[in-house]
């Protein structure tokens, strides 16, 4: 009896042991499968993605390293650059009185043409802007300012002024400046010398 049971329990064991390698062989190979199932499914979604990556991507276009030239527009006109003014400077002497020389007697309110002969001795040509101005003494006249006439260096010029000597008997004297267009004055003082007598001027004696 004992070994009989002994014999059956054996070979219940056997049977046992083959039906567990059996079925974990059987669960092995469908393992792989899927295992393999996946892996392939992996490939083949990563192989989709990498087209669609292809199809979708866009060519990046590199910045020119040449810029493109403005346009000029048809109605705007170059403006030349301005002119670069030479330096000079101003300056001016005095030649001689032309008429009414100093302590010259006149009449009371005797009409006056006074006449200065002056020379351009700077470097700048006088013109527009260049002035004999009125600054102390008796000025005779109502007009304080006059222009000055245009001279080239190192040529003459005439500067002459009306003017109505005072009604009362005495000398009289006036001082004139020369200015330039920026205001600045240049040159020699200009003046005139006057003797008014109330009996007229004296003959001059043979």
């Amino acid at each position: 009896m004992p070994d009989r049971f002994a014999r059956v329990n054996g070979v219940n064991r056997k049977q046992q042991l083959n039906f567990v390698l059996i079925h974990w062989t059987k669960v092995a190979k469908m393992t792989w499968k899927i295992l393999s199932i996946l892996c392939l499914s992996a490939l083949i979604l990563c192989g989709c993605q990498g087209a669609e990556n292809k199809v979708s991507a866009t060519p990046v276009e590199l910045p020119s390293t040449r810029s493109a030239p403005a346009p000029i527009s048809p109605t705007t006109t170059p403006t030349p650059p301005p002119p670069t003014e030479e330096y000079c400077e101003n300056n001016a002497a005095f030649i001689a009185d032309l008429t009414i020389p100093d302590f010259t007697q006149v009449s009371p309110g005797k009409r006056l043409r006074k006449s200065w002969q002056i020379r351009n001795t700077g470097s700048c040509s006088w013109g527009p802007g260049y002035y004999v101005v009125f600054e102390e003494g008796h000025a005779m006249t109502e007009r304080l300012q006059h222009a000055l006439y245009p001279a080239k260096p190192e040529t003459n010029a005439v500067v002459e002024i009306e003017m109505t000597a005072p009604e009362t008997p005495g000398e009289y004297q006036g001082f004139w400046n020369l200015y330039d267009p920026d205001g600045i004055l240049f040159g020699h003082k200009l003046f005139i010398k006057i003797t008014v007598v109330a009996d007229g001027p004296k003959p001059v004696p043979e």
